[in-house]
């Protein structure tokens, strides 16, 4: 059996999950719980059937549902069926997560932007082709309706996202109220007004999502809030810091927590503390729980932040933009060739494709931390550089090995690196990295008087 709440695979015999506790429901057994339901529907493939040789067709169809079912999975949500050009995914059974509105249309928006791009490169007529999609949040039944015992999801609910697709104009994610109601403090959205949906009494209120305000599981933050009972964990990062900014020597320094204990929280202070009074280059990035392919993607956004650009502008914009900053870090003595590999290297980690073979898997990667280091090292050179990491509990092992590789190499520089995670961290990373100092502190509950003041200064 698998547990519902965190995918664990459980004893057959057991009433609870042995790692989050949940109730474990036997299987086949009819459930009621809260899911986001996706529909989506592929409009103008009958014309292209029409137009063009249908082994042909069928294998472009094959490719863009095979891409299709993977953003689903990426997203962390279940492909319950596909009904000639149509998609129902659930998110939230079997495995719930506590966003998973929010993945649901993310997922929606993420399949817009993979059919539109793969109809661009395939046949003549395929530009034309384009998705629909309607996404609804509410409880169902899910259960083991189907022969092969996977479960499904059945209600109004899924009857409404049905109608919302139906609704959705060609390229649109369109949602409903309780979607829209968890999901609005991470998205964008037009008000699209009241649906009359065939076989409801009462008219559904719609909104188009356009796009995120927060990346991937972040939540809403007070910025200004106060720091309060971590001054000893503070002075204890100030110290480190000190020391290593002096001799000059590397340091790595993971704040380690349960989530909601201030770990980001911290971190920014001591971060703003580094950077007060010296010439410092930051560069900030988070890890984020689902739908980023790129592994580099918090050195990504870092660089992006830095460079003053959007994943989505011009490819020619985002390159103008690093070269000036490259030529600015490696200095007058370099060549335009040299600028032209550490150029390139860095939007590879950034995620652009700048030449055929770029998309070499093995060749990409290694030019892309290449580039990376070297630009590090040669900022490193004139001043300290601060790199601060959110979440690296949801980072790929290969940006555990760029951090490895970055600090053994800039061992003797004015690098601070401080990084966030929770206690799942422990079973994947510790900063040890040879010559570098390392740091680790450990954040638990504040006590009760700190966590009587902290709600006084909140609530003033």
């Amino acid at each position: 059996m698998t547990c519902r709440q965190c995918g664990l695979d459980v004893p057959s015999d057991a009433r609870f999950c042995p790692s989050c506790g949940a109730p474990v429901a036997p299987e086949g057994a009819d459930e009621r719980r809260v899911v986001t339901v996706l529909f989506a529907d592929i409009v103008g493939f009958t014309m292209l059937s029409e137009t063009l040789d249908p082994e042909y067709v069928k294998g472009l169809v094959d490719t863009w549902f095979e891409r299709l079912v993977g953003d689903i999975t990426d997203f962390g949500g279940r492909v319950d069926k596909i009904v000639g050009d149509g998609i129902l995914a659930l998110f939230g059974a079997p495995v719930a997560h506590e966003d998973d509105a929010e993945r649901a249309v993310r997922c929606g928006l993420r399949m817009q932007e993979s059919l539109a791009a793969m109809a661009a490169r395939s046949a003549r007529d395929a530009p034309r082709v384009q998705m629909r999609i309607g996404v609804n949040t509410g409880e169902v039944l899910v259960g083991a309706l189907r022969a092969d015992g996977a479960t499904t999801a059945m209600g109004d609910v899924v009857n409404t996202a049905s109608r919302l697709q139906t609704a959705a104009r060609p390229g649109e994610v369109l949602v409903g109220p309780a979607t829209h109601a968890l999901t609005a403090h991470a998205l964008t959205y037009e008000h699209r007004g009241l649906l009359t949906a065939r076989g409801r009494d009462a008219p559904v209120e719609v909104w188009s999502a356009t796009g995120a305000l927060v990346p991937p599981g972040q939540r809403p933050t007070r910025d200004q809030a106060p720091l309060v009972g971590r001054h000893r964990e503070l002075g204890l990062i100030d110290a480190a810091v000190a020391a290593a900014l002096g001799r000059p020597r590397a340091l790595v320094s993971l704040l380690v927590g349960d989530t909601g204990v201030g770990k980001t929280r911290l971190a920014r202070e001591a971060a703003s503390r580094v950077a007060a009074g010296r010439d410092v280059l930051v560069l900030e990035g988070r890890c984020v729980p689902y739908g980023e392919a790129n592994v580099w993607w918090p050195l990504a956004e870092a660089l992006h932040g830095l460079c003053e650009v959007d994943p989505g502008d011009d490819l020619s914009e985002v390159r103008a933009a690093v070269w000036a900053r490259v030529a600015a870090g490696l200095g007058d003595e370099v060549t335009d060739a040299e600028l032209d590999r550490v150029t390139r290297g860095l939007l590879l980690l950034m995620g652009h494709t700048v030449a055929p073979g770029d998309t070499e898997p093995a060749r990409a990667r290694q030019a892309a931390v290449d580039a990376f280091v070297e630009f590090v090292e040669a900022h490193a050179r004139r001043r300290p550089v601060l790199l601060l990491l959110s979440d690296v509990h949801w980072a790929d092992d290969d940006l555990f090995a760029l951090l490895g590789r970055l600090a053994e190499r800039l061992a003797r520089s004015r690098l601070v690196v401080i990084a966030t995670a929770r206690q799942t961290i422990r079973e994947r990373w510790t900063p040890s990295v040879g010559r570098s100092d390392t740091l680790t502190i450990n954040l638990g509950p504040l006590d009760p008087e700190a966590s009587r003041d902290l709600l006084e200064e909140l609530h003033r």
